[in-house]
């Protein structure tokens, strides 16, 4: 008796803590979603290609429900629906077969008349990245430069229509799609020495205001076991000057070769980088350490200047994760970070929270492979995990008023006839992860009974096969 006493005693202490933290947060403009997390659907490609990307549209409102994935020379729209179903849109084939995607990304065209077009961009292992039009269903434009594979694409987070991508010839570009040029090419003497893994732009610089330095400033993680933060400083006007270039009209864009990082660093991580993103002027990362390092860096002043210092501010565990291209994402507003590992579980950590254990779990009886990739929408409500296998999973959150055991009003009304082995095998082996304002320190993991069989859906596009779990 006394053991449950203390114990709710505690319970209760964490919870005050807890509402005075939100509160602190809440006034600070940062909040966080409450309620847990349950498996909505999964997608099934090709078993034989591994999900190595999926990228939900941030950059343009209209399409915020488009997710993205690669697989093999495959590359593939999925529509989320209010109901928890991915809709497969559109599949789009490489020409040649022995294309593998590896990383995928939405764009937009800054071209008048074109701002409404849904683009999605796809790069791998031949080296091409390749701009398809999802609104015309087509290819918008190939950019060429690349002399290995693209690891990793991204596009800036203000003006879209500029990429940056990583590749396996030790090198890191910044293209105009609009203008089908390379804008500037990041390698050399100081640059990486192995494939160029992750790359993430600095968020809250625009290269177009006049009043501020028009800087591009981004972060890149390498097999080489570096960190390396890169700048455009020192280029004034080259971005602008790449809007509305025409190299047919006989003269070379001056591309410029950036040689030069303003912060480099081994000691971060003991082995391959290959994901880092920027949270804030802080950066965070990730090697096969089972943990996602998050670190300030010191940049030197100057444009030739390289700087290497760095303070450590905290560490993330990240356990069973020592392979390889597995891949942490952030929401766009920076407040919940999401991860997989090889066993096919999903963490989700509050980034402002003080403790650094996830505050969710989220596991599957059937997810089992390596999650290669995560993804989460502007409200941190939808989570994707793109896994080994040819496997797309997603969860969603559920208002915490709805109860611990599932929402009885969503219940099946067939589960009461169905066979009572299929409900005591799931009620062992199935399980989803909470995300609970109560206890943040504690990674929750609830068994539920499963209201009904399986449902599933099958599109006849390019074999896409949409599974409901209930």
């Amino acid at each position: 008796m006394g053991h449950t006493h203390a114990s709710a005693m505690y319970s209760r202490r964490k919870l005050k803590h807890w509402r005075r933290r939100k509160t602190e947060l809440e006034k600070m403009g940062i909040g966080y979603n409450e309620g847990r997390y349950k498996l909505s659907s999964v997608a099934r490609q090709d078993p034989a290609d591994h999900v190595y990307c999926c990228a939900l549209n941030s950059v343009s409102p209209n399409h915020a429900d488009k997710l993205a994935t690669t697989a093999g020379p495959r590359a593939y729209v999925y529509r989320l629906t209010s109901d928890g179903n991915m809709v497969l849109m559109q599949c789009y084939v490489d020409e040649d077969l022995e294309e593998d995607y590896f990383a995928c990304c939405w764009c937009a065209s800054a071209i008048p008349g074109n701002e409404g077009a849904m683009l999605a961009v796809a790069g791998g292992y031949k080296g091409v990245v390749r701009v398809i039009d999802c609104t015309k269903e087509g290819v918008y434009v190939n950019l060429r430069g690349h002399g290995g594979g693209v690891n990793d694409v991204k596009a800036h987070p203000t003006s879209p229509h500029l990429l940056l991508t990583a590749s396996k010839d030790e090198s890191c570009r910044l293209w105009n799609m609009d203008s089908k040029v390379c804008i500037a090419v990041f390698a050399g003497a100081l640059g990486h020495r192995n494939e160029v893994l992750s790359v993430d732009f600095k968020a809250g610089l625009d290269p177009y205001d006049a009043k501020e330095p028009a800087d591009v400033v981004f972060v890149s993680g390498a097999m080489d076991n570096q960190i390396k933060v890169w700048s455009t400083d020192g280029y004034d006007g080259l971005i602008k000057q790449s809007d509305g270039w025409r190299e047919d009209a006989g003269k070379k864009f001056p591309t410029a070769h950036v040689q030069t990082p303003s912060f480099s660093s081994h000691k971060v991580h003991g082995n391959y980088v290959d994901c880092v993103r920027w949270f804030g002027n802080l950066i965070l990362s990730k090697s096969v350490e089972h943990l996602i390092t998050l670190f300030q860096p010191e940049e030197a002043a100057g444009i030739r200047v390289n700087g290497s210092e760095f303070r450590k501010v905290q560490d993330y565990p990240l356990k069973k994760c020592d392979i390889w291209f597995m891949r942490f994402s952030l929401d766009p507003n920076m407040t919940h970070m999401c991860a997989g590992n090889t066993a096919g579980e999903v963490f989700v950590w509050r980034m402002h929270a003080r403790n650094t254990a996830a505050s969710a779990t989220l596991v599957h009886k059937q997810c089992k492979k390596a999650v290669r990739q995560t993804a989460m929408s502007a409200d941190g409500k939808t989570v994707i995990a793109a896994c080994d296998g040819g496997s797309v999973w997603r969860w969603d959150l559920i208002d915490n008023g709805l109860g611990k055991r599932g929402r009885s009003e969503d219940r099946d009304p067939r589960s009461e006839d169905r066979d009572p082995r299929s409900e005591d095998r799931s009620d062992t082996e199935d399980s989803e992860g909470g995300d609970e304002s109560g206890d943040e320190t504690e990674k929750k993991v609830e068994r539920r009974r499963r209201s009904g069989r399986d449902k599933s859906q099958d599109t006849s596009n390019a074999g896409g096969t949409i599974e409901i779990l209930d």
